[in-house]
């Protein structure tokens, strides 16, 4: 008798085991479906090269960015010039994130003297897991202002100084390697030269990325113009370019590294991407750098342990 009441309690006791690890295990794999995976590195740096990415920097954190532009590689005084060193053209900027998803900044391009300001916003990050998101998607808006001293008598108002510029950022990590994003763009301009140059122009920015090593990666961007921008040039209507960039992006801790080939030598958001008169067919090429680096202002809330 006690053999058999034995044999029965050691029967109870393994099923019992056995359906609790299958309870624990269905448990353990519910959790796993209930975790939002957020890709992230979708591109290194907050810009492709004049683009603005689909990156920004993490909560309290700072980041100062020099981008610099030489002259034309097709210019008769290039090497009068240093390599076009002698002409060369720089924007500065700050820019701070008050936490994951918000990014604004400030910012000052030598030619025109524009000064701006942006801000920059997530809407949406893709995802894998309990959240299928299969793209991330941000606003980026800037207002700018041009401060040149013009020299043809006309007073020029603060209003007819202001530029401003409305995109949509849609961007996607196909794989660890390769990263593309479109954006459509709308720019207004307060002031024209004449009434048959539009104030407000359309264009959609294609930017990619390529990752050759672990801090190395190829990139590109393009900014077609739906409606060609136009500008006076002796008395003639004459067309802008779409603002075509190829670059390497070179990660060393703190620094990306940005190196580039452009057409579009003015740096300021409203004219790199409606009024480019550089040509790439004319060799209207400009070599140009970006340097960022970012600066911890308030550090992250780490969780607190319960003992």
């Amino acid at each position: 008798m006690n053999k058999k009441l034995l044999t029965l309690f050691a029967a109870f006791a393994l099923s019992a085991n056995t359906f609790g690890q299958d309870d624990l295990l269905d448990i353990l794999n519910e959790g796993e479906t209930d975790v939002t995976n957020y890709t992230s590195a979708t591109f290194k740096g907050t810009r492709i090269v004049n683009l603005q990415s689909s990156e920004i920097t993490g909560a309290g954190t700072m980041q100062f960015i020099i981008l610099h532009r030489f002259g034309a590689f097709n210019s008769n005084d290039f090497l009068y010039n240093f390599f076009g060193l002698d002409e060369s053209l720089v924007r500065l900027s700050l820019d701070y994130s008050f936490n994951d998803y918000i990014n604004i900044g400030v910012g000052r391009s030598s030619r025109s003297k524009v000064y701006d300001g942006w801000l920059k916003a997530k809407i949406l990050r893709q995802s894998t897991g309990a959240t299928e998101m299969p793209v991330s998607l941000l606003y980026y808006g800037s207002l700018n202002l041009n401060t040149t001293r013009f020299d043809d008598g006309i007073d020029r108002s603060f209003s007819e100084r202001m530029s401003y510029v409305n995109q949509l950022i849609v961007a996607r990590k196909f794989s660890d390697d390769f990263s593309l994003e479109l954006a459509p763009t709308l720019v207004h301009f307060n002031l024209v030269q004449t009434d048959e140059q539009q104030n407000t122009l359309f264009g959609v920015g294609a930017g990619a990325r390529y990752k050759l090593t672990n801090r190395v990666a190829l990139t590109a961007e393009y900014m077609w113009q739906s409606s060609r921008n136009t500008r006076l040039v002796g008395g003639v209507e004459t067309p802008y370019n779409d603002a075509l960039s190829i670059g390497v992006d070179i990660e060393t801790g703190g620094h990306v590294f940005q190196l580039h080939l452009t057409n579009a030598r003015n740096i300021s958001d409203p004219n790199w991407m409606m009024q480019t008169p550089g040509s790439w067919a004319d060799g209207e090429i400009y070599f140009g750098f970006n340097i960022s680096r970012v600066f911890t202002i308030k550090k992250p809330e780490l969780p607190s342990a319960d003992f």
